[in-house]
């Protein structure tokens, strides 16, 4: 609507244009699903009525007006795609978490010299930072090993490769670590980089072909990620899995993560701890 202000001597003419609200359009949701099922993985169907609601925001901000125009838009727009992968891959961890898991693992790891650990999805770096203090706690130097942390979304990796954490992230951490491998900041801890010379941090989509270039390694963290697959895709993903790992190479995944039937890997049970090694 328009609206028009009138003065005699000498005449003006003053718009002001009043924002319309625009209806939003929910036809295309389920498009949008299989296309995050296709590209990513994550399977959001059973949550259907939280996710419409937190990607009808997502398209609100980005002011697209139906689920339709924002599949037509992820086509083409690659950072649009980068911010919707970001929000729905958001995973909140914290340092030392499952600890037993991470001890068993580091057990392994001390056995092999030059130990290559991959951490996939890595969130925010806490795993990776975690597994390296571990390993020196128990004597050995970053350079004899190396870890690498990988996820698909890019807020994430850039909070991992700042290496600044929260209170809250820490929380588990005895004084003595805090004190040894950061640097407190205001109400932040900042990582000491002369202690993680041996971490890197990349964006990295396992379904893609790069995934497949980052090298063989010994240990294979996944923890929490397989929760969001059906079958198929969990089978597609222990498969990449397999392909990076060494002959016997060990994977560890979370505690509600189940893995179908396979070929890839044989299931091994210690003081109730799971883990996987893959066959000869």
């Amino acid at each position: 609507m328009w609206f028009w202000n009138r003065k005699k001597e000498p005449e003006i003419v003053q718009k002001n244009e009043v924002a319309v609200h625009q209806e939003f359009n929910t036809f295309g949701l389920q498009d949008l699903l299989h296309y995050i099922k296709r590209e990513i993985g994550v399977d959001l169907f059973a949550k259907n009525s939280v996710i419409e609601t937190k990607l009808r925001l997502f398209c609100e901000r980005k002011e697209i007006y139906s689920f339709r125009k924002l599949f037509e838009t992820l086509q083409h727009d690659k950072a649009l795609r980068q911010d919707l992968i970001d929000l729905v891959t958001v995973n909140e961890t914290y340092f030392y978490r499952e600890e037993a898991q991470l001890d068993m693992a580091v057990t392994f790891a001390l056995a092999i010299p030059n130990v290559k650990i991959l951490c996939a999805p890595c969130a925010s770096g806490e795993e990776v930072y975690s597994l390296s203090m571990m390993l020196q706690e128990r004597r050995r130097e970053p350079r004899e090993f190396s870890i690498m942390g990988i996820d698909i979304n890019s807020e994430a990796i850039d909070k991992a490769q700042k290496g600044l954490f929260s209170e809250r992230s820490l929380h588990k951490l005895e004084t003595r670590l805090k004190e040894k491998f950061f640097t407190p900041e205001e109400r932040y801890y900042r990582v000491k980089r002369e202690y993680f010379t041996s971490v890197s941090f990349t964006k990295v989509n396992i379904f893609e072909h790069e995934f497949l270039a980052l090298g063989k390694y010994d240990i294979i963290f996944s923890r929490n990620m397989l929760i969001y697959f059906d079958d198929d895709f969990r089978l597609k993903t222990i498969e990449r899995f397999a392909t990076l790992l060494k002959p016997e190479g060990k994977l560890f995944l979370g505690h509600a993560d189940i893995i179908p039937e396979n070929n890839y890997f044989t299931k091994h049970t210690d003081n109730r701890l799971s883990y996987y090694v893959k066959k000869s």
